[in-house]
């Protein structure tokens, strides 16, 4: 089947269906999937299906009900998913990502923040902001730049680092809620650093727990360093 072009300006409607390149200026809903080569919108957006394409560009709002599989992802706004997202390349979001399902990259960034409710499973995972991670974060490079609060039940990787990245704010001191610090049950890596981290169980080979940590046990293979103002319940050589 013969793939054509897409281009709405304005407020408007479309099928889904096969194409090469779609162009959206404005405020338009497509029913249906759609399978297209590069696919930019600019405005408000509703897609009524699932969503394929080589490179997809957002500006401004989307929401994309079905599933989403494309190799490169950049997405600058409000962008929601109310299925799974698979990014083979690189996904880089500006502003608040939010996915029902769980997300599978090769390398995510987010300068902002990021909730799922599944699992995410990447090469590299950088954040620079928050993330609500709902099962297991797993990836061989994990950096971190905390401003604010975030929480996922589980991380496993090969380099962890978690930090903050601004300076204490008056509201946080008031309110711990606003506070930018990690919960997470497990952490399980081979070299792990971590501030403003609290969770029950830390494992790896190397591991520096920070300022604002709270950790309820440490089990370490070759090495570990901990700042003075950070709390360890129980440490263990393994």
């Amino acid at each position: 089947m013969e793939r054509t072009e897409m281009s709405i300006s304005g407020i408007g409607r479309s099928q889904g269906g096969l194409y090469s390149h779609v162009r959206l200026d404005g405020m338009v809903k497509i029913n249906g999937d759609t399978d297209c080569l590069s696919f930019d919108s600019n405005g408000t957006l509703t897609l009524e299906g699932a969503l394929q394409s080589e490179a997809v560009t957002v500006n401004g709002t989307a929401t994309v009900e079905g599933r989403v599989n494309a190799n490169r992802m950049m997405l600058d706004g409000l962008v929601t998913f109310k299925d799974q997202a698979v990014c083979h390349e690189s996904l880089t979001a500006n502003g608040r990502l939010s996915i029902a399902g769980g997300l599978i990259g090769e390398k995510v960034e987010i300068f902002g923040s990021l909730k799922t409710r599944g699992g995410v499973q990447c090469e590299w995972f950088h954040v620079h902001g928050g993330f609500n991670v709902g099962g297991l974060l797993n990836a061989g490079m994990i950096d971190v730049k905390l401003s604010m609060p975030s929480k996922v039940n589980e991380i496993g990787g090969d380099t962890i680092s978690v930090k903050r990245f601004k300076k204490v704010s008056v509201l946080e001191q008031v309110v711990p809620a606003f506070s930018a610090r990690l919960q997470v049950q497990v952490i399980e890596g081979d070299e792990i650093d971590l501030e403003y981290t609290e969770a029950n169980i830390v494992r790896g080979n190397v591991v520096r727990i920070g300022k604002g940590c709270k950790i309820g046990r440490v089990e370490y293979k070759d090495r570990l360093i901990r700042e003075d103002d950070a709390t360890i319940e129980k440490a263990q050589q393994i």
